[in-house]
């Protein structure tokens, strides 16, 4: 990737001729002639997870706007980078090389950057407040139509890219669950991690006794699920679709936040995560069969002839459940969300792998596979 510039490593770097850097590589001829900073959601705060956002006025030379708005809202850090480099360069290559041809409701981006030497980045993205849109958490209501509204979106890009022979050329660079991006960090290191999380955080400790597992049986069967969802029919996943990675529009539609995850993989993986988060553990076990169902018409809808019939996808997402238990909420630390988003989302994983009996189900994946 070029590098177009080090964007940026303070708030002093947010100028006029920095924005007019960044900002000129897709809209040529743009000049900001001034830039004021609204707001900042710092990371750590409790609201922004892994970066700061950053919410930008901006005004331009005249005549030299590009029909670009005056707000925009910068995903960056504004210190140091927080989190491993691979996400914040995932997150700038979806929106540098992904997002301009897909079909989704994803925020529109007007620039994106990513310096390899210091893991400095930023993304330019559209302010999602202008249409009005309301970002939930698993601590506020969510209808079982807003949940059918992401899934659609869901569907929509994992049809695009369903079996995709673009993942052996333009899109071999996007990783697996087990290679590339996060994924060898999460394996190297990931362990290690959730033990100082419920050492430190021993409420997290708490919430997972009645899996009646210890830690390192849940990380052992987290490896079997990723050995077995390996074999499913592979499509660009999200990655990390809990509820508070999407907003919702006063028209209906939903949208998709926070590519930083993205991975390639089973459709099961965005599909579980989301509707076991989005909804209590009762609404989940009334709705989740009929959530799934409705996901895969529309993943039919789009074109997808080989979709899993609703029972094997069942199955899938009985297999994948575990990862937004052992990966999405036992190693995110509680100044991310807040200890109450924290504890909501865990206490809905760990729900959702009892009932749905993943401990079972890899358990026998892994003796069938020990047989064979």
């Amino acid at each position: 990737m070029t590098v177009v510039a080090r964007f940026p490593s303070g708030p002093e770097d947010l100028t006029p001729a920095l924005l007019t850097q960044v900002l000129a590589i897709r809209h040529p001829g743009v000049e900001v002639a001034t830039v004021e900073l609204a707001s900042v959601k710092r990371c750590g705060e409790g609201v922004a997870s892994t970066a700061d956002r950053v919410v930008l006025d901006l005004t331009y030379v005249d005549g030299c706007d590009g029909g670009l708005p005056g707000r925009m809202v910068l995903k960056t850090m504004l210190v140091s980078p927080h989190a491993p480099g691979e996400m914040y360069e995932t997150e700038v290559r979806f929106y540098n090389e992904i997002r301009p041809d897909l079909d989704i409701e994803t925020p529109g981006a007007y620039a994106a950057a990513f310096d390899p030497a210091t893991s400095q980045f930023g993304v330019l993205l559209e302010d999602l407040t202008v249409r009005g849109a309301r970002f939930p958490d698993a601590t506020q209501d969510v209808t079982v139509d807003e949940v059918a509204a992401i899934l659609t979106q869901l569907a929509r890009l994992h049809a695009r890219y369903w079996r995709s022979e673009r993942f052996a050329h333009d899109l071999a660079w996007v990783a697996t669950p087990s290679t590339g991006g996060m994924s060898g960090i999460f394996e190297r290191h990931g362990l290690a991690i959730i033990r100082d999380q419920l050492r430190r955080h021993p409420f997290k400790a708490e919430l997972i006794k009645p899996l009646g597992a210890d830690l390192d049986s849940l990380w052992s069967a987290l490896g079997v699920s990723r050995r077995i969802l390996a074999s499913a029919p592979e499509t660009l996943l999200h990655g990390d679709t809990h509820i508070a990675n999407t907003y919702l529009l006063p028209d209906g539609t939903a949208g998709l936040l926070d590519w930083q995850l993205q991975v390639r993989g089973c459709f099961a993986h965005d599909v579980i995560y989301l509707i076991c988060t989005a909804l209590t553990p009762v609404a989940r076990r009334d709705e989740g069969r009929q959530l799934l169902e409705g996901y895969l018409s529309e993943l039919a809808a789009c074109g997808v002839a080989d979709a899993p019939a609703s029972d094997e996808a069942w199955v899938w997402c009985r297999r994948a459940v575990l990862w937004g238990l052992v990966i999405g909420w036992l190693i995110t630390p509680p100044e991310n969300y807040g200890e109450e988003i924290t504890v909501a989302n865990t206490e809905r994983m760990v729900a959702a792998v009892a009932d749905l009996d993943a401990l079972g189900v890899l358990h026998d994946d892994q003796a069938r596979r020990d047989w064979s």
